[in-house]
């Protein structure tokens, strides 16, 4: 199973794996698609409205994802590579600009950007890794998108919205269970260990950066709602609750992860299930910023009105959300999870009936002092440790 002369656009895996410059390019994009998620949300605060939201979530996601595992074995400074991410960074804000309309008149639009990015980047690695033994990755690629592309189209022609979200659920139910059973194709087979050579620091630096772009987003959007109002004491006590829970989930995140994801990844005897978990994990993160974003946008716009508990569900539920992902993270890679954040997840959840009787803004400072009691306790409780139990058999 020799190389080709492509083989230079394979990472090696002798050198330090960091994130390339262009792959920091191409996250830009992102900052504007979260904040297009957000209003998506934000105009429709119902369980079908949530629903669809979280349909476009999973296909963002996806479309990161699954370019971060290509990045993670391809040498990023090659000029061929770069071209690609900066195609697939085109792509995706092409996609951006139809996400507040996928349910309406811009659905061929955004399903023709999610699909040809999968399609195309697969196209264009089977081309270059010609000859090359990893070149079954990108085919197999070509089976699963074309199979789930078709899907995404017949729901991007219907009329109704209840259809078109039933079949992309099929659709994206496809992309995901995929990789799961390892892409098994006709002719091709299923892929093997070897050819996902887990490079876990350049995986972990990627997660630590996409959420800071997804912190990043909630910034944007706290300021400029905050520049849109009338800049009085309530909604300038509104925007410090934001921004004080955006620090608290940021130190979450950050106090104990640091640089410890990639060594609990690449000691584990597992590498790959850890990657898994490690991405589920941060797509709940994730999903619990997006709320936590709308959370923030109501109140600065609504201090003081009336509270529903739709909204109570998303002010209460984005912290939520993140620290159920925190916890998944710790359970699933570090083997550990922090009392703190479980107690601290359950005391939010158990309160949240009893907020209705709150304005918006009450709601969000009683959040924000339970997530401090969290971070508080959490600082006095032992270190995490990476990578305990998943290392040797006497840990496990």
């Amino acid at each position: 199973m020799g190389t080709s002369r492509y083989s230079p656009l394979i990472r090696d895996p002798g050198r330090p794996q960091r994130a390339t410059h262009v792959e920091l390019f191409y996250d830009l994009v992102f900052v504007f698609i979260l904040a297009r998620l957000s209003e998506v949300l934000i105009q429709d605060l119902t369980p079908f409205g949530a629903y669809q939201a979280l349909l476009l979530l999973l296909a963002i996601w996806w479309v990161w994802s699954y370019t971060n595992l290509a990045t993670d074995t391809l040498n990023s400074e090659r000029p061929a590579v770069q071209l690609i991410v900066i195609g697939i960074m085109f792509g995706s804000l092409l996609m951006s600009t139809a996400v507040p309309d996928a349910f309406t008149n811009r659905a061929m639009l955004f399903v023709s950007a999610y699909v040809g990015i999968h399609l195309g980047r697969s196209i264009v690695l089977a081309v270059l890794l010609r000859g090359h033994r990893l070149r079954r990755r990108p085919l197999r690629g070509i089976f699963w998108f074309g199979l789930s592309g078709a899907i995404w189209f017949a729901g991007a022609a219907t009329p109704s919205a209840a259809a078109r979200a039933v079949l992309w659920t099929v659709a994206l139910a496809l992309d995901y269970v995929a990789p799961v059973f390892r892409w098994p194709t006709p002719f091709i087979g299923r892929s093997q260990e070897w050819e996902w050579n887990v490079a876990g620091e350049h995986l972990a630096e990627r997660y630590r950066q996409f959420i800071i772009i997804a912190l990043g987003e909630t910034i944007v959007i706290t300021a400029r709602t905050f520049r849109s109002s009338d800049y009085s004491l309530h909604r300038g006590l509104a925007f410090v609750v934001a921004f004080a829970m955006t620090v608290l989930l940021w130190w979450i995140y950050f106090y104990r992860t640091r640089e410890k994801l990639g060594t609990a990844v690449t000691t584990s005897r597992d590498p790959a299930h850890e990657t898994k978990w490690a991405g589920y994990a941060h797509l709940v993160m994730v999903a619990g910023i997006v709320l936590t974003t709308v959370g923030d946008e109501l109140i600065i716009n609504h201090p003081l009105g009336h509270t529903s508990m739709p909204w109570i569900a998303v002010i209460v539920g984005g912290p939520a959300l993140f620290l159920i992902g925190r916890a998944l993270l710790g359970h699933e890679v570090f083997v550990h999870v922090a009392h703190p954040w479980v107690i601290g997840t359950g005391v939010l959840l158990v309160m949240s009936p009893a907020m209705i009787m709150l304005p918006p803004l009450g709601v969000a400072a009683t959040a924000v002092a339970v997530v401090f009691g969290i971070v508080l306790a959490d600082a006095m409780s032992g270190r995490e440790a990476a990578g305990m139990g998943r290392v040797g058999p006497d840990q496990g």
